[in-house]
């Protein structure tokens, strides 16, 4: 045996700017391996579970502490996973720490545990326990609660944990802070009959010395017929089959008659295959399919490039068939839950239980299950929103990214702030896999890099099924103002052409970017406007919580009718929402079923299925939704989708607002039609001539996209340059303006890019933070961020070490 001491680098789920080293005790040399959980002290008294990131015998510059304990045999991340965090955090400026803590779910975190107490509750024995645990559970009882601490100086050790786990899974101990497993496997209690009546003459005895308890007779031949259709009998389908109660089964337990037991079931249900079908490709589909292909064999990436409705997951599905012919994984990823519903359904109809779902919506416990199906691949294919690009795959074959260009596979808010069609295309090429990038809109960035020559070209240009592109009319709302041809939020026209749809049996989508009711509320008396006594923002009124809602932080406050700074009974709403519309909507169409999809109405876990299982059930005439409408959903009956504010989509801050708001246009319009009938889309805008607007009337994508390469090019954006957004925040003006001038200063010295700032962002204060902005593009003469990356790290670190400065957050976006 080797006589040197092992040591592990270890990543903690905290931001720390480097890995931790710790020893590994003889006895757990052997046991340690990368990607597994051990239980580390960090700190004077703070216990975290960390993951194994190497194994290694080079001694640190520090005394390196033992690591406490291995938190389960096997490891819970793969080498592919651990490059794939290095790759993340050195490109998004971010630790492999916030890295970590994005990838697990929470189930799989173990927390720190401070303060432990005898559980009163436990009526078991002791006789199980060894010398240094009934000591524990001694000085448990004898005081209120105590601390890791003062269990090792009880027990004169440092490792205790082990001792710990067993107290908390005996259920004798209980914690504030459980370093215990937040995953517990789900269980079902199943029923076995007594092997000794599997004989028939026994099992005849047995019916008649119960021939007077009728109950226990009923229970009995209940099993019976189930066991005919089961190996496995659960407990509570018994009880429902017999109608008798629990306290039947206890007294047949205790003549020895049935056997209780236990086993883990899965909590994720699991999929009829009888319907499992498979969509017959067109011509064109076949075509695109075989230049997919094509491409693949000289390129990783390929933009499938076709109009909505043209049947861009049926070329999908073929492809993925084709990849688990391989014995590989597919990873499908979509920007919004509200997707995956529609999705999965289509493709648990071809694939059966091969598919996997992940999202936020999932439960930890449900996530855990996942995580772990994913690892003893269980699942071929993983439906998923961004977070499904840190599952532990073994072999992916291949990744679709679909609606590639939509901003909600941007991760904006906590670290790390990735791009997850970006990272696919690098967790791609770890696994030597390859991409499907699908959209009817494509990102700027991503056909610029289709005209370089970087990824293939795919594209489809006519409707699936022989379904026509449906016609696009802009309503002038100003000229219809003028003509007092307004109803509410509504023109003439659009009325009218919803009024024709409901007529014919025929469903409508209406779309507005704005949650709630209405944008603000005003004292026409005294202008005062009701605002966030966090932010920076006016308040949101939600009718139907009667409130006034932050956006940002959350503060709400109770809507009044007297105003809070003159006392005038004269408040007003202005501005619409969804909640506005929906309303309105009623009220001009009474015997209407009017729905709306917005994050308000689809906070519960299946709260998008079911409004789209209602609409697709025809359970709705008319859905009005934010962006949620917009992407990628199927519906026959939808003839008409109505645009109610163009102008708010248009004129919305940023360089990116011209390409967003033809996205989202022509992606809601996409939804009308239907397979022997031209669709309508009613657009509204004060300003019908808007390039924008022209080029969504005439589906002229390659035009849009032109316009904006060229003012791009001008203005020095991407994809023509590349860029950091750096924010900074404090609770004091001062401080904040202090760092973000030394900021700002000190990049400038660097010559590595051009340094725009300090700026106050357009929401200056979020949350009692007051905001500060500094921008930085990469050169003209290389687009390469690395060098400024390295500098900006320096500054940071530097800034740390600043009295003044240190207390200010910093938060880097690359790619912004």
């Amino acid at each position: 045996m080797s006589s040197q001491v092992t040591y592990v680098d270890v990543i903690l789920p905290l931001p720390l700017p480097r890995l931790y080293t710790y020893t590994v005790s003889i006895d757990l040399v052997e046991f340690v391996k990368t990607g597994q959980r051990v239980i580390v002290q960090f700190g004077k008294n703070r216990y975290y579970s960390a993951i194994v990131q190497r194994i290694h015998h080079e001694k640190p510059a520090f005394d390196a502490k033992l690591i406490e304990s291995i938190a389960e045999e096997e490891a819970i991340v793969t080498e592919k996973q651990l490059s794939f965090w290095k790759w993340m955090s050195d490109y998004y400026m971010c630790t492999e720490g916030e890295v970590m803590n994005a990838a697990l779910p929470s189930g799989l975190k173990l927390s720190s545990e401070t303060k432990i107490r005898y559980n009163e509750d436990y009526d078991g024995d002791f006789e199980s326990l060894n010398e240094y645990e009934f000591l524990i559970v001694q000085a448990l009882r004898a005081q209120t609660q105590i601390t890791i601490p003062q269990v090792q100086d009880l027990l004169k050790k440092k490792n205790v944990y082990p001792l710990l786990k067993t107290l908390f899974n005996l259920g004798i101990a209980i914690s504030s802070e459980e370093l215990a497993e937040k995953f517990r496997p789900r269980t079902e209690t199943y029923v076995k009959l007594n092997d000794v009546f599997h004989d028939e003459e026994k099992l005849k005895q047995l019916f008649d010395e119960l021939s007077r308890a009728h109950k226990q007779v009923e229970l009995l031949l209940a099993f019976m017929q189930l066991e005919k259709k089961s190996k496995f009998i659960k407990k509570s389908g018994l009880l429902e089959l017999a109608k008798v109660d629990a306290s039947v089964i206890k007294r047949l337990v205790d003549k020895g008659v049935f056997m209780e037991f236990k086993m883990e079931v899965s909590r994720l249900g699991n999929f009829q295959m009888a319907e499992m079908e498979s969509a017959e490709l067109s011509t064109e589909q076949k075509k695109a399919l075989e230049e997919v292909n094509f491409h693949f064999e000289s390129k990783n990436v390929v933009l499938l490039h076709g109009v909505t409705s043209s049947g861009k997951t049926n070329i999908y599905i073929e492809k993925i068939k084709e990849v688990i012919a391989q014995n590989k994984q597919v990873l499908y990823l979509l920007p919004e839950i509200a997707l995956t519903a529609q999705i999965i359904n289509r493709l648990r109809k071809v694939f059966g239980n091969q598919v996997g779902v992940y999202h936020s919506r999932f439960n930890p416990n449900e996530r855990v299950e996942i995580w772990n199906k994913v690892l003893r691949n269980d699942y071929k294919i993983i439906v998923g929103a961004r977070s499904g690009l840190f599952l532990p795959y073994f072999d992916l074959g291949l990744i679709v990214v679909d609606e590639e260009h939509d901003q909600s596979l941007k991760q904006i808010d906590p670290s790390p702030r990735y791009n997850a069609r970006d990272s696919s295309i690098m967790l791609a090429q770890m696994f030597d896999a390859k991409v499907i990038l699908g959209t009817a809109t494509p990102a700027i960035e991503t056909y610029y890099n289709v005209e370089k020559g970087k990824y293939g070209l795919v594209e489809l240009h006519t409707r699936y099924g022989g379904i026509e592109m449906p016609e696009i009319v802009v309503v002038n709302t100003s000229e219809q103002r003028k003509r007092k041809n307004m109803t509410g939020s509504f023109t003439g026209p659009l009325v009218d052409v919803v009024r024709t749809a409901l007529q014919n049996k025929e469903q409508a989508i209406l779309f507005l970017n704005r949650r709630g009711f209405a944008n603000f509320q005003i004292c026409r008396t005294c202008n005062y406007v009701y605002k966030c006594k966090n932010c920076d923002v006016s308040l949101t009124y939600h009718k139907f919580l009667n409130k006034l809602v932050c956006h940002y932080c959350g503060y709400n406050e109770q809507a009044t009718t007297q105003c809070k700074s003159c006392g005038a009974i004269d408040l007003d709403i202005v501005g619409m929402g969804t909640e506005k519309v929906e309303d309105e909507m009623a009220e001009l169409f009474p015997s209407a079923k009017v729905s709306r999809m917005d994050y308000d109405a689809t906070r519960t876990k299946h709260g998008h299925a079911n409004v789209i299982a209602k609409f697709e059930n025809r359970e709705i005439d008319i859905l009005v939704g934010t962006q949620m409408v917009t992407k990628g959903l199927d519906f026959d009956n939808v003839s008409l989708v109505g645009i109610i504010n163009a102008d708010q989509l248009i004129h919305h801050p940023g360089f990116r607002s011209h390409e967003r708001a033809f996205q989202l246009m022509m992606q809601v319009a996409g939804r009308a039609g239907r397979k022997n009938k031209k669709g309508l889309v009613v657009i509204q805008a004060s300003d019908p001539d808007n390039p924008v607007i022209r080029n969504v009337v005439n589906g002229d994508f390659k035009k849009m996209y032109e316009t904006e390469l060229m003012e791009r090019l001008q203005f020095s954006y991407p994809p023509f340059a590349r860029m950091i957004e750096i924010t900074l925040q404090h609770k004091k003006v001062p401080n904040v303006e202090q760092a973000v001038l030394y900021l700002a200063n000190e990049a400038r010295k660097t010559n590595l890019g051009i340094v725009l700032g300090p700026g106050t962002p357009l929401i200056s204060k979020v949350n009692n933070y007051y905001l500060r902005e500094v921008l930085i593009k990469s050169s003209k003469q290389s687009k390469d961020l690395t060098p400024m990356k390295h500098a900006l790290r320096n500054i940071i670190n530097k800034m740390k070490t600043i009295p003044e400065l240190k207390s200010v957050e910093i938060s880097v976006d690359i790619d912004p």
